[in-house]
């Protein structure tokens, strides 16, 4: 797919703006859902944008949370009201904060720095409606790191409930750093609040053919070859940087990667039922990152999608998503 190719789906799009290609229709109210947990325990500003609700402890290294379904989160719900795998790798990391602050003496202000996060669903999770009663994720800490009294490294594995029953799992891993020693290894980095960024921003891919109906929502630009994109996040879009930010947030990378499966698949459903990433380097936002995708099988012989982040010619991220439901 070329530059050129992509110029008639593009043209007249504002590189920046947030709207609707098409007017939307009047949706029926989504049914009443459980009050979010306070916000800073998974480092959001925005409550909608908050998605565990409960947590329970069992002992030091088990805990239960409940997560609720995002209704006005557009990038967590296809089109026939069914979640996405960003939704559930979103619970995942959310729920990762949550038990880290509240139950494993992590203080807030502190850093995650994520390696590792993955999930596998044995079964489509039940569509959206009056009875959706979202998820909840039975949490096993598996290793623990500290310095001092704070913990330096962790590593999470879920078991995914929806309705009562078992239906997948999920893993992460990750380090964690003070302010002060965040602010040493960082430095002084553009933040997502620069409002050159916006202006920056490169004209998106026609949103349909990544399943958006708004520009705002589109991460990848048209590259000058087929399988290749060039990352673009819009920083006004709250759906994709909450909170002000000095890097490219980890989701923002995961919905890129979501989107160039999207464009690589074979045509028909691709359902990313399960997920295998990596992340080796920060992406920053004044840099161009160029992300890159093709079809793959997984060792047991499933259809997947593996995609590649590249910055500055250094691998950045490591992204599989697999559809079991389609062996």
């Amino acid at each position: 797919m070329t530059s050129s190719a992509m110029a008639p789906q593009t043209r007249g799009l504002h590189k920046g703006a947030c709207y609707a290609l098409f007017p939307q229709v009047k949706t029926v109210r989504p049914p009443a859902v459980p009050a979010p947990v306070a916000r800073e325990l998974v480092h959001r500003a925005q409550a909608h944008n908050v998605l565990p609700t409960k947590l329970t402890r069992h002992d030091d290294t088990n805990f239960t949370v409940s997560a609720r379904l995002s209704h006005r989160h557009r990038l967590f719900m296809t089109e026939d009201g069914r979640y996405t795998a960003s939704f559930v790798l979103e619970a995942i990391r959310q729920t990762t904060l949550l038990v880290s602050h509240t139950e494993l003496g992590v203080p807030l202000g502190h850093h995650f720095v994520m390696w590792d996060m993955g999930h596998h669903l044995d079964a489509e999770l039940p569509p959206l409606g009056p009875a959706s009663e979202g998820l909840t994720l039975d949490v096993e800490v598996t290793d623990l790191r500290r310095r001092g009294a704070v913990p330096s490294a962790v590593a999470l594995e879920m078991t995914i409930r929806a309705a009562g029953r078992a239906v997948g799992t999920g893993s992460i891993r990750f380090n964690i750093t003070s302010p002060a020693a965040y602010t040493r290894i960082r430095g002084s980095l553009p933040t997502s609040g620069d409002p050159d960024l916006a202006a920056a921003l490169p004209a998106p891919v026609d949103p349909l053919t990544v399943h958006h109906t708004r520009v705002c929502d589109v991460v990848l630009a048209a590259s000058d070859r087929p399988g290749r994109w060039q990352l673009r996040a819009d920083p006004a879009n709250t759906l994709l940087f909450d909170r002000v930010n000095d890097h490219i947030p980890a989701m923002v990378l995961v919905e890129a990667a979501q989107q160039a499966t999207g464009l690589t698949a074979p045509r028909g459903r691709f359902v990313s039922s399960s997920s295998r990433m990596n992340f080796s380097r920060y992406v920053e936002l004044d840099q161009p990152c160029w992300i890159e995708a093709h079809e793959d099988t997984t060792e047991d012989g499933t259809p997947s999608v593996r995609v590649t982040g590249h910055q500055n010619e250094q691998l950045a991220f490591v992204i599989e998503f697999a559809d079991t439901a389609a062996r």
